[in-house]
């Protein structure tokens, strides 16, 4: 009997013993805080913080029978690879901006016997013909005037041009915007002869004849229902 207490006072004691060194660490407490506040602050970057020493030497406090111990163990190896990693990563970012800021030692002058291109001279812009008129004028086809201009102009009746015989006469429509669009065609008129525009002439030029016309005379209606022999060129 007195053997077998003897043996359980020797168990009591090394339990004892092993839980009192099994207790957690204060050192790991304290550094295992400090970093998780560092890193929520800087990431990564935190590695290379020289705050982050003193977290490696209060990592290095903790017992190594303590209950921390492991964890201990692995954050100190997390930090050391981290600051490897992050120094590394830092010496060649300055490596590239320190190469970057060096000029280049390579000539862009071409070798001795190599001909540079010749330029080529800009190629011209397209011909698109001539502007169009903006009023009609001698020349221009029926097609093109009836195109452009119909809205502003109407039929007024033949007139008799000198030399040429009766010929188809245009005049302005009286409204405000073809006054103003034409101007110069409140005045005048168009004299056509079925294919293009003989030229413009003036209101004034049209005279009436003083008596009735003669048989074998020609006459021709104005627009104001009269009739006139267009005097002057027709390409006024």
């Amino acid at each position: 009997m007195p053997r077998i207490l003897a043996v359980l006072a020797v168990v009591a004691l090394t339990t004892a013993g092993c839980s009192r060194h099994r207790d957690p660490s204060q050192e790991f407490s304290r550094a295992s805080e400090s970093f998780n506040k560092l890193y929520a602050q800087r990431l990564d970057d935190a590695f290379l913080d020289p705050k982050m020493r003193e977290v490696e030497a209060l990592l290095q406090r903790v017992p190594a029978d303590s209950l921390d111990a492991q964890a201990a163990a692995d954050l100190l190896t997390r930090i050391r690879e981290g600051r490897t990693r992050m120094q590394k990563a830092q010496d060649d970012a300055q490596a590239a901006a320190t190469a970057a800021r060096t000029p280049s030692t390579v000539s862009n002058a071409p070798r001795e016997g190599t001909a540079l291109p010749s330029a080529r001279p800009p190629a011209p812009p397209p011909d698109a013909g001539p502007p169009e008129a903006v009023q009609p004028t001698a020349g221009m086809p029926m097609a093109e005037f009836n195109r452009r201009f119909a809205d502003c102009f109407q039929i007024a009746g033949p007139v008799d041009v000198q030399g040429a015989g009766a010929r188809d006469s245009y005049d302005l429509i009286d409204s405000s915007r073809c006054r103003t669009a034409h101007p110069a065609f409140v005045d005048a008129i168009v004299v056509a002869d079925g294919q293009a525009i003989m030229g413009v002439v003036p209101k004034s030029a049209l005279v009436r004849p003083p008596a009735p016309p003669a048989p074998d005379g020609g006459t021709a209606a104005v627009p104001d229902g009269g009739t006139a022999a267009a005097t002057g060129d027709a390409g006024y």
